[in-house]
């Protein structure tokens, strides 16, 4: 991860900012607070909107601030489509590994982007590999004992596309749509 990359060098998303410090970074650096007052931090955030309005950015910012002085957090990026492999269950064991890695090396963040490639909406038609791999993803998700040590955060540019199952309480607990930036936000 480039370390030069800050909440400060993101430009005009400050409320989005706020957010993901109260919802991410305070977990990560306070655990003992929130256990202290037995608050439940969210194990997930998705980031959705157009392309090229910051969402990798924020992720990768996200990751720098979390990662004070000595106190590190191990950063998982992975995009959808790299999850995926011709081997039937070899997708699924990657991103078992991928969650056993994180919980390793906890406190850490894992980033899909492009996660409407890995967890497309399940139907009938589809082929049963794609919905092998969003039902593994989601039990992966529901089986996270350590809430607020490894967070999952989703990226996608078409938010209908993703399973519906992952925006569920418990999972993708909150929802942050990142919009064109307005003529301040591009200023700034």
């Amino acid at each position: 991860i480039d370390r030069q990359i800050t909440f400060e060098s993101v430009g005009g998303l400050g409320p989005h900012i706020q957010k993901l410090k109260e919802m991410v970074v305070f977990p990560m650096l306070y655990p003992d607070y929130f256990k202290r007052l037995n608050m439940a931090p969210p194990r997930g955030c998705l980031f959705y909107g157009p392309p090229g309005t910051g969402k990798t950015h924020m992720a990768r910012a996200l990751a720098n601030e979390c990662s004070h002085g000595e106190k590190r957090v191990a950063f998982f990026m992975r995009k959808g489509a790299d999850c995926l492999s011709k081997w039937v269950g070899e997708s699924e064991r990657q991103l078992r590994a991928l969650f056993d890695q994180a919980h390793q090396f906890r406190p850490s963040i894992i980033f899909f982007d492009e996660i409407d490639g890995l967890a497309p909406v399940r139907s009938s038609r589809q082929d049963q590999i794609h919905s092998s791999i969003v039902s593994t993803l989601l039990a992966l998700m529901d089986g996270m004992d350590d809430r607020g040590e490894v967070i999952v955060i989703g990226a996608t540019n078409r938010i209908d596309a993703i399973d519906p199952a992952l925006r569920r309480p418990g999972r993708f607990d909150r929802e942050l749509e990142f919009p064109l930036p307005s003529k301040v936000a591009r200023e700034h």
